[in-house]
């Protein structure tokens, strides 16, 4: 059948209906006359079948280049805390050496996300993050760690300072999230959990590469990374909590940094010689809280390590002023008073 019979004739009878219908299904110009084809249903369904199919091998291509991309992102955040590891433990004896625990800061920073994306991107969690139960729970554990953190960090405060944690509300701040981490162990069972997974997997591959018996289609780089970099962040995370940040450490922190975040050096009241440390109280910043200490912090791993915090000495006793502030009279003319004006107020006027 090399023409349309019923190209250009319409069929008149029930006999002539069906073999027009046969015609329009199974025969194609196309496949005769590329320079002028007349389309039949057949022509139009396999231009349809065609379109599909591309769409469906560019979804594809779409999907394998965006796991592509995912795949080389986490690799070079594996191969930069590794790097970065490597030079936070050695010391060549030149400018760099100030800066090496910065450096493994950095390192273990970058480890803890490539171990988190990589149990984000497992099949497990991916499952269990669909439902919606799953991310209420998280919610609502997530909010409760942060009221506990925020609490137990008033709690640390009121220890060290005998006044309220909302008068050193950045103090406050910083200790709730470093005890948000310290709280949030659990979350080190399942980096355990799929370290030991991990681990399996490349006893796998090297029982098969010894026994000949099979092979992998490569070696299991992923698992090897993992394992390597969850070490580092889980023996940082046991030295900080055990050590750095133990419940004897948090006192000389906790006044290290209220110093370093809320009392001030600067201040005008008349009945407070200069020279000391302290920190506005109340609205109306009438009183304040004396400290004639001023320690400071030099850099951040002075402030982590622990041997540095013992070396602290926090006061026994703490004493709360009136703040007596310089007032302007009517007249322009300057007088002494109780004022619960603070400096910064003062210089507003």
């Amino acid at each position: 059948m090399t023409e349309r019979k019923y190209r250009f004739e319409a069929p008149r009878n029930s006999r002539q209906h069906l073999e027009a219908l046969y015609e329009e299904l199974s025969f194609s110009e196309r496949e005769y006359n590329n320079s002028r084809p007349t389309e039949t249903l057949k022509d139009h369904v396999a231009e349809l079948l065609h379109e599909a199919r591309v769409a469906k091998r560019q979804r594809k291509d779409e999907k394998e280049a965006e796991e592509r991309d995912k795949s080389w992102a986490v690799s070079a955040l594996a191969v930069l805390a590794a790097i970065l590891m490597f030079v936070g433990m050695s010391r060549q004896g030149s400018w760099l050496d100030d800066y090496l625990f910065v450096i493994r800061l950095w390192a273990i920073g970058f480890a803890a996300v490539f171990v988190g994306v990589s149990i984000e991107r497992s099949s497990f969690f991916t499952r269990l993050w669909a439902y919606g139960f799953t991310k209420l729970t998280a919610s609502i554990a997530v909010s409760a760690l942060v009221v506990f953190s925020t609490g137990k960090a008033s709690s640390l405060i009121n220890g060290v300072f005998p006044v309220d944690a909302s008068a050193l509300p950045f103090t406050r701040a910083i200790v709730a999230g470093l005890l948000a981490f310290e709280y949030a162990y659990p979350l080190l069972l399942v980096v355990a959990v799929f370290a030991a997974i991990h681990a399996l997997v490349l006893f796998g591959w090297v029982k098969l590469k010894l026994s000949g018996e099979g092979k992998y289609n490569e070696p299991p780089i992923q698992s090897v990374a993992f394992l390597l970099l969850s070490a580092v962040v889980l023996m940082s995370y046991a030295k900080w909590v055990n050590r750095d940040f133990s419940n004897e450490a948090w006192p000389a922190k906790i006044y290290r940094l209220a110093h370093s975040l809320d009392f001030d050096v600067k201040y005008e009241c008349t009945n407070i010689p200069k020279g000391f440390s302290v920190v506005f109280l109340g609205p109306d910043h009438a009183h304040v809280l004396l400290d004639q200490n001023n320690p400071q912090s030099e850099d951040i791993e002075s402030f982590v390590d622990a041997g540095a915090s013992e070396q602290t000495d926090i006061p026994q006793r703490f004493r709360v002023l009136l703040c007596e502030a310089e007032t302007r009279l009517p007249d322009g003319e300057k007088g002494t008073g109780m004022s619960g004006i603070s400096p910064a107020d003062d210089a507003a006027q």
